[in-house]
């Protein structure tokens, strides 16, 4: 008798970043440029080499094309699932990588010269609990991105995706508008610079770590 291996289901991360959609590939490139040139400003001048923490890496696609466009960075993943870090591991080589929750990082404060946190608070219950761990980890700027609703919810649609949750990902537990959320963050975190990158915003924060 043949064992039968129960696989965990792709998660909509991997789905995103494997669609053969080329307008999403055409979005997702755009955003990967944008995170990376608001990563190298944000960088501080000194840092020799300089400390980049993605918490929530996912299966490593944002890691891999930092490390492209950053390749003199030392880079940490954090994520919380096995799958996904198993697929990192592969994705971003150079990247060190840690099973770990986002509410509760295994870093001293003032660890990371920057810190991301992309498409991850959307799903969380205590959001802002994790944003408050992102801000003790790290001594320069946090990068933080989340679904621009309606917009986001309306692209889904547009192409007939998430019909029964009215193009919301199934997975969300946060639904904000660029507005609702940036004036609830800067409650947490002081920001600094705001990109819109359709359908998602970002922000980039003042770390608090020292």
């Amino acid at each position: 008798m043949t064992a039968t291996v129960e696989r965990a289901p792709a998660s909509g991360n991997l789905r995103k970043h494997t669609s053969r959609n080329p307008v999403q590939q055409w979005l997702l490139a755009r955003f990967h440029r944008r995170i990376a040139a608001l990563t190298a400003a944000a960088l501080p001048p000194k840092a020799t080499p300089p400390v980049i923490v993605e918490a929530g890496c996912g299966e490593g696609f944002v890691l891999a094309a930092l490390g492209k466009a950053l390749p003199g960075a030392r880079y940490l993943g954090l994520e919380l699932r096995p799958e996904a870090l198993a697929a990192a591991a592969t994705q971003a080589p150079r990247a060190a990588l840690a099973r770990t929750d986002v509410l509760h990082l295994p870093l001293r404060d003032g660890a990371a010269d920057v810190t991301l946190c992309l498409e991850v608070l959307e799903h969380l219950r205590d959001p802002w609990t994790a944003v408050a761990e992102l801000r003790r980890v790290t001594r320069g700027s946090i990068i933080v991105s989340v679904p621009n609703q309606p917009w986001f919810s309306l692209a889904n649609l547009a192409r007939g995706k998430n019909l029964s949750t009215w193009g919301d990902d199934p997975e969300h537990v946060q639904h904000w508008r660029a507005t609702t959320f940036l004036r609830t963050l800067n409650r947490h975190v002081p920001v600094q610079t705001v990109v819109y990158s359709f359908p998602w915003v970002i922000a980039v924060g003042e770390g608090g770590g020292r």
